[in-house]
């Protein structure tokens, strides 16, 4: 903060503008005439963002400290931006200057503060002695004061039945579910045992870091790409096939932290936040799709008689994770996350479309193969109570029971109920998938209204829902699948419609490249491999299983002669040979892909024609 202190015989100054981030005054605020005074021209820094009352705590006993010297009592405070080419953002500024004013009142100082965010004329005459012109620089580094002591959550696990029980002396039938307990509740984890096992098929199908960018930032290559694609392609499926309207959106990463509603909810966000700093501005990349979502529903008009409806976006999301916590997938700082925002009109609606999205978490869990554990974070003790039957009712879904995260009260929330989905992986550890969450504050936040039967403009409930979690979680989660399967014993494999080479044809010389395309050609909608090369069949085995690829075919003379055209096909799920027909094999691949999305190889057919990835 920087503070140019002038002694005036006369100060006065008149309101003339309204900038956007003026705050509201009255016809009195606006102009302000004052004698003998203490004048602070000040400008607020980016860096007293950090603690908007350690600073203004501090500029208070510099201002009490020029004020004592000149034996002055009456204090004017003016925003003044132009001491400053490093200015904080708007909201925090008047943040500052708020507390600023409070906190000069406390010593028994008359203290007057000219409107923030106005243009203002001023006209000054200051005494003549040698105090009379000062200038000081408060910096955080001197501000700084005790944090305010962090009250601690309350756990407990509650069962089926409605039983509460502290955490340290339950036990349950699972294992994942007391990893989960150990770590949250008890902030006990099993230390970590060199590279996660899922690393390996990370650097197989291609998602590796970016090492041009910055720390926690991944590239694809093709393979990579396709099944990226897939997923967010899977997610948009998924959003649909809800029962209700949904509607894609689109729009822009960077939002204007000088805006309220996104300053606001930065803030509950916490400190993982990316910015970006203009000549002029500050902006945030958003965290989750909220933002733009927010922003288009807020222009919408929306009757009662449309509720509930959803919005969807994959959006490119920024948190700026600890550099060392970061790893592929699993987390990382830019990653893409499949948001629903479902909107509801009242509590009963949201609490039949809660449940209904946590059941498609579940089921979407067991299509993976894997089984959730559930930690439902509750924003206080009331809105434990409060929302304590919907919790049973959830917990009674799934036939298990949950751990339950009660926040200190005095937290201003946006939400009450927040249900983090968890997998124990390969490594034995807790790990956060999914999510869904209810939101009573976003709404009037960002000015989203519907019209009631009355015709009455209300703010709706907002549901918040990452079915799949995050592209990257949900690719980390079946490829930690595949790892937990080859630790028990049984062959790693791919969903099939996930894989990015679901048949590979290996012919067996030159003369058998005509009837390989003839067959290739006839599996229609699925991805299909050729190895062409000169090699030996054995080596085209090999490196068909390494790449694992879902149904390897072998074409040589007997294929060629066989009236049948049955052919002996690698079945990787089931990891043995079969006698299939091609009929057969695409019958097969048909129903083992049923209603999962379709894209092409994003690469050469031909094995001959592909670089090294």
């Amino acid at each position: 903060m920087r503070i140019l202190f002038i002694h005036a015989d006369r100060f006065e100054y008149e309101a003339t503008k309204k900038t956007r981030y003026a705050e509201e005054a009255t016809d009195a605020e606006l102009k302000g005439s004052f004698g003998d005074s203490l004048v602070c021209f000040i400008s607020a820094e980016k860096g007293d963002e950090a603690n908007p009352a350690a600073i203004a705590k501090k500029a208070a006993d510099e201002i009490e400290d020029v004020a004592t010297q000149l034996k002055e009592t009456q204090i004017v405070l003016y925003p003044y931006a132009h001491l400053s080419s490093s200015l904080a953002r708007p909201e925090k500024a008047r943040e500052i200057f708020e507390r600023l004013e409070e906190a000069v009142r406390d010593r028994d100082l008359e203290v007057h503060r000219s409107p923030f965010g106005w243009y203002k004329a001023f006209d000054l005459a200051a005494k003549g002695h040698p105090l009379s012109e000062l200038s000081r620089e408060v910096t955080l580094e001197e501000a700084v004061v005790s944090p305010p002591e962090e009250k601690p959550h309350a756990f407990l696990v509650l069962t089926v039945g409605g039983e509460e029980v502290e955490p340290e002396k339950y036990t349950s039938e699972r294992e994942a579910f007391d990893v989960m307990v150990r770590k949250e509740a008890l902030k006990e984890e099993y230390p970590p045992t060199g590279e996660p096992g899922y690393h390996r098929l990370t650097r197989k199908f291609g998602f590796k870091w970016e090492s041009l960018s910055d720390t926690g930032h991944m590239r694809y290559d093709p393979k990579a790409s396709l099944m990226f694609d897939l997923v967010a392609d899977y997610a948009h499926q998924v959003a649909q096939d809800l029962g209700l309207p949904v509607y894609p959106l689109r729009g822009t990463n960077m939002f204007d932290l000088a805006e309220r509603a996104v300053a606001e909810h930065a803030e509950l966000f916490g400190d993982r936040l990316y910015t970006v700093e203009t000549d002029k501005r500050s902006f945030v990349l958003r965290y989750a799709a909220c933002h733009q979502q927010f922003s288009n529903m807020a222009d919408w008009t929306i009757s009662y008689r449309q509720l509930p409806l959803g919005a969807f976006e994959v959006a490119d999301a920024y948190r700026f994770e600890q550099s060392g916590e970061t790893s592929l997938l699993f987390r990382v700082r830019r990653l893409n996350m499949p948001d629903l925002h479902v909107l509801c009109r009242d509590p009963p609606e949201a609490y039949d479309w809660f449940l209904r999205l946590h059941d498609r978490i579940a089921q979407e869990a067991a299509a993976m193969g894997r089984d959730y554990e559930m930690l439902v974070n509750v924003s206080s003790p009331e809105a434990y109570q409060e929302n304590k039957d919907l919790i049973l009712e959830m917990l009674k879904h799934e036939g298990k029971e949950g751990l339950i995260n009660i926040y200190p009260p005095g937290q201003n929330f946006y939400w009450t109920v927040n249900v983090e989905y968890m997998i124990e992986d390969a490594e034995r550890r807790a790990r956060e998938i999914a999510t869904v969450q209810i939101d009573v504050g976003n709404a009037e936040r960002f000015g989203i209204t519907y019209v009631d039967e009355e015709g009455k403009r209300r703010h709706p409930i907002i549901l918040h829902s990452a079915i799949l979690g995050s592209v990257e979680r949900y690719l980390y989660t079946i490829l930690d699948t595949a790892v937990a399967a080859e630790k028990a014993g049984h062959k790693g494999n791919l969903p099939l419609w996930l894989n990015p080479e679901q048949v590979r044809f290996l012919p067996v010389g030159e003369d058998h490249g005509e009837l390989v395309e003839e067959m290739a050609n006839a599996l229609v909608g699925i991805r299909v491999g050729v190895d062409d090369r000169s090699t030996t069949v054995g080596k085209k085995v090999r490196e068909a299983k390494q790449d694992w690829v879902g149904y390897v075919i072998v074409v040589g003379e007997r294929e060629a002669q066989a009236e049948t055209r049955a052919l002996n096909v690698y079945d990787r799920q089931a990891d043995k040979d079969r006698v299939m027909t091609l009929e057969e094999l695409r019958e097969e691949i048909g129903e083992r892909t049923l209603g999962a999305p379709f894209r092409p190889l994003y690469f050469p057919r031909e094995i001959s024609r592909r670089p090294e990835f």
